[in-house]
């Protein structure tokens, strides 16, 4: 130990403070106390003294640790995970807040060893006593809990046990070791049919409240004691409270009311529900979103004070980190911020997204978080592209998927969207699709629109599901989607020539944009400003600078006899099927470096024009717009 005025005075000098800084019980100072005594006054001989004095100190230092770490004690049945003693401390802090803070205590008289100490009453043990029983119970390992994590033919990505299956039918698949990522791909082409002829099957992941991975989460995953504090941005409370606001919000209300007011019903009882129809409770909960903690940032420069953005690229996804979707889907946001001046809102229906994402490195980003629609729902995963048109507030918007990437010169869909979908022209825009869909494709709409395979009720060719909107579409996008989800019919007209239609019959959201369109007369389509695939941008790439005419692959869009004969303009906003983001990364930078230098972006019949009104200058019979 040393001499009385070196060694003993350390080792007294870290006994004394931690003793009496952490109330440790009696028999610990005492014990301490004891040491002392042997090393001050030497009543033993000094070799004793120092062997005495270290196993003391290591029993008090152990002491010292149990009062410092509680949970210590609730761990000893078996290794705790790191969110089982996360959740624990915090469940104990917030049950007796009382037990961090120093307790009451007394002076004792000085000894005959002339120490003077701190011991604690003998009520007061008892209750400090009471207080670590309960705080050990408190601490008890949490049982996991089970959240959706994809649907059938996703991916799912769990740092714990995933379950396939539904209702009470489940099996498990457990990671290789804790912590580890288990990977899932959750079909049937992969798993068991553990359900056979139930569309309703899915995944799930095993979380542990309070760790890491639970804290990364889709918010909307959480509700409830679970849920995390994050920007809730959309909800029906939200949409109602600002109603009166502007035309905008007007209409955003007007468009999802349905899903929101018990009201509404009452008000519109000839929009009679089926029994597909989801509950009000469901499509409340499918109202609402919340803005990523690390883009909160962005979504103040974008979305002012109202809480709406001027402009905006809108794009859904769900999918696993590391996934081909969430890779299309950054080379996607890449590229806007390549060739864009505008903020791209990514809406994301999933567990958790990367957490490489971040407002430094894109800041125009702006991310979403909202629940996937339930599978007992039986609906698409594509309907949710609809509710993020809902639910972004954007005035004026341009729909991308992930399978896409934008080119130079994009932003001038916006300016052309804002003239042509006014309040005269209250519905969506759709590009023109590079097939002409007839009654010899599948879908029980199209006897209602072509009734003996005469199509005297389609308005316009087959339409891309890639829309451009205005806010004085937002009442016509929550009509359709209303339909759907509560299951109404649209009933028989024009003397029964058009046959009743179930809603719930469209199964995805291109034929419920394109019935849509039909059934309230919409005659407008863009061009072909989604070009189906990457390759296309050959003819502008191969094209020299300045020239104005097409040398590489310059057909138009194929033709159809009833709406564009001559076929449709390619216009080289975006490409569609930009399914390999390697190629995706190719193509963004061989356009990068010809930014400068390319031919103007739309092209019809092999020549180039910088817009719409050049082209039907020399081409007035052209149906589409741009």
């Amino acid at each position: 130990i040393g001499t009385k005025n070196s060694g003993q005075g350390k080792l007294l000098s870290v006994i004394f403070p931690c003793a009496r800084r952490m109330s440790v019980s009696s028999h610990h100072w005492k014990a301490t106390r004891a040491v002392c005594m042997c090393m001050r006054f030497r009543r033993f001989p000094q070799t004793m003294c120092c062997l005495v004095s270290a196993i003391v100190f290591v029993f008090v230092l152990l002491c010292v640790i149990e009062d410092l770490f509680p949970e210590a004690d609730a761990s000893w049945s078996g290794p705790a995970t790191q969110g089982t003693i996360l959740a624990g401390r915090s469940a104990a802090v917030a049950a007796s807040p009382q037990q961090f803070q120093k307790p009451a205590v007394k002076l004792s008289p000085g000894s005959s060893d002339g120490v003077t100490h701190v011991e604690p009453e003998p009520q007061q043990q008892k209750q400090q006593q009471q207080q670590l029983e309960q705080q050990k119970q408190s601490v008890a390992p949490v049982a996991p809990v089970w959240i959706f994590c994809a649907s059938q033919w996703q991916e799912c990505l769990c740092y714990g046990t995933v379950r396939w299956g539904t209702r009470d039918t489940w099996a498990e698949y457990k990671a290789k070791r804790d912590g580890a990522a288990n990977r899932v791909v959750c079909s049937i082409s992969k798993l068991p049919d553990v359900a056979p002829g139930d569309d309703t099957k899915h995944c799930e992941c095993a979380v542990q409240p309070g760790s890491d991975f639970h804290h990364s989460l889709n918010p909307a995953l959480l509700e409830g004691a679970m849920a995390r504090k994050s920007k809730l941005a959309a909800s029906c409370e939200i949409f109602e409270a600002a109603r009166k606001d502007s035309e905008s919000a007007a209409s955003l209300w007007e468009a999802v009311a349905a899903f929101c007011s018990d009201d509404w019903a009452t008000l519109n009882a000839d929009a009679r529900t089926g029994n597909r129809a989801m509950s009000l409770d469901t499509m409340r909960s499918l109202m609402r979103a919340w803005v990523d903690d690390r883009f909160v940032g962005n979504y103040k420069r974008f979305f002012k004070e109202k809480g709406w953005a001027e402009r905006g690229f809108v794009n859904y996804y769900a999918g696993a980190p590391g996934g081909k979707h969430v890779r299309m889907t950054e080379e996607l946001i890449n590229s806007v911020h390549a060739f864009s001046s505008e903020p791209i809102i990514v809406f994301h229906f999933g567990t958790f997204t990367p957490k490489t994402w971040s407002a430094e490195k894109w800041p125009q980003l702006v991310l979403f978080h909202a629940a996937p629609i339930p599978p007992h729902a039986h609906r698409s995963f594509n309907f949710n592209k609809l509710r993020a048109m809902l639910l972004c507030r954007v005035r004026v918007g341009m729909q991308l998927d992930s399978d896409q990437f934008v080119a130079p010169g994009v932003d001038a869909i916006f300016g052309r969207t804002a003239q042509e979908i006014t309040k005269d022209y209250a519905m969506p825009i759709l590009p023109v699709h590079f097939l002409d869909r007839t009654p010899q494709d599948t879908g029980a709409y199209w006897a209602r629109y072509c009734p003996g395979d005469v199509c005297r009720w389609q308005t316009t060719r087959w339409g891309h599901a890639h829309p451009t909107w205005t806010f004085w579409a937002l009442p016509w996008i929550g009509r359709w989607l209303r339909r759907n989800f509560r299951d109404e019919w649209l009933p028989e007209k024009k003397g029964g020539e058009m046959s009743a239609l179930r809603v719930t019959d469209i199964p995805e959201d291109e034929d419920l944009l394109n019935v849509g369109t039909w059934e309230e007369g919409g005659t407008k389509q863009w061009c072909k400003i989604d070009l189906p695939g990457p390759d296309d941008f050959n003819a502008l790439l191969h094209t020299d600078p300045g020239a104005k005419r097409c040398t590489w692959s310059c057909g138009n869009v194929s033709p159809d006899r009833r709406f564009h004969p001559q076929g449709a303009a390619k216009v080289f906003y975006t490409a569609h099927h930009a399914v390999d983001p390697m190629a995706t990364i190719r193509w963004v930078a061989q356009l990068k470096s010809r930014k400068n230098s390319l031919p103007p972006p739309i092209m019809y019949r092999g020549r180039f024009y910088k817009t719409g009104q050049e082209m039907m200058a020399e081409h007035p019979n052209v149906k589409c717009i741009i």
